[in-house]
């Protein structure tokens, strides 16, 4: 009984694990999306999690931060993301500031104004920065910034994937402006620009 005892004693006392590879994050409403944007700040939260959009939701008058780094699943199943007004001050922004290279977003429709202030360079209306994989989703509403700035992103890195979305609304700034992304290195397949 003892050494029983002394076993589960030190089991007790080995850190814990938090492995996220079966996680599932439902997003039904807006506190659910103000939620992923907090434990984004994390960048390890998103790792191998699914997040799901389950309704349309509507963020008018809710303070959204962006989204700082995500490196799951997200599937808009369809739905869309409305009323949505980002305006932080700096550079990196959209809904995501950063989609890392094991990111995957689908089926998702953002109607939205991402109207930095400041430097406002590598700005998007899904995300400033791509290095995943954005399929089938639509952006409408308006984007602006300096410095690299784009309807679905800011920037398309070289592992980053754009494919069959499509943009309406209008996109401004200076220097190297697009409608599906400001700059790309990487790939961009059957998207269609009406911005």
């Amino acid at each position: 009984l003892v050494s029983i005892a002394l076993c589960l004693a030190l089991i007790a006392m080995l850190p814990v694990s938090a492995d996220a590879s079966d996680a599932v994050f439902l997003i039904d409403e807006p506190k659910d999306l103000l939620a992923l944007s907090e434990k984004c700040r994390l960048d390890a939260f998103s790792t191998n999690i699914t997040v799901v959009l389950s309704n349309n939701i509507d963020m008018t008058g809710f303070d959204l931060v962006p989204i700082p780094i995500f490196s799951g699943s997200f599937h808009g199943n369809g739905h869309t993301i409305s009323g949505l007004a980002l305006t932080p001050t700096g550079s990196v922004q959209g809904l995501f500031r950063t989609l890392t290279d094991t990111a995957i977003v689908t089926d998702l429709h953002l109607e939205a104004e991402v109207t930095p202030g400041g430097s406002a360079s590598i700005t998007g209306g899904l995300a400033g920065i791509n290095y995943g994989i954005i399929r089938g989703c639509s952006f409408n509403g308006t984007v602006s910034g300096i410095d690299r700035i784009g309807g679905i992103v800011g920037t398309n890195g070289l592992t980053g994937i754009i494919e069959n979305c499509d943009v309406n609304g209008s996109v401004h700034g200076t220097h190297f402006i697009g409608g599906i992304a400001g700059e790309n290195a990487g790939v961009i397949r059957h998207c269609e620009n009406n911005a």
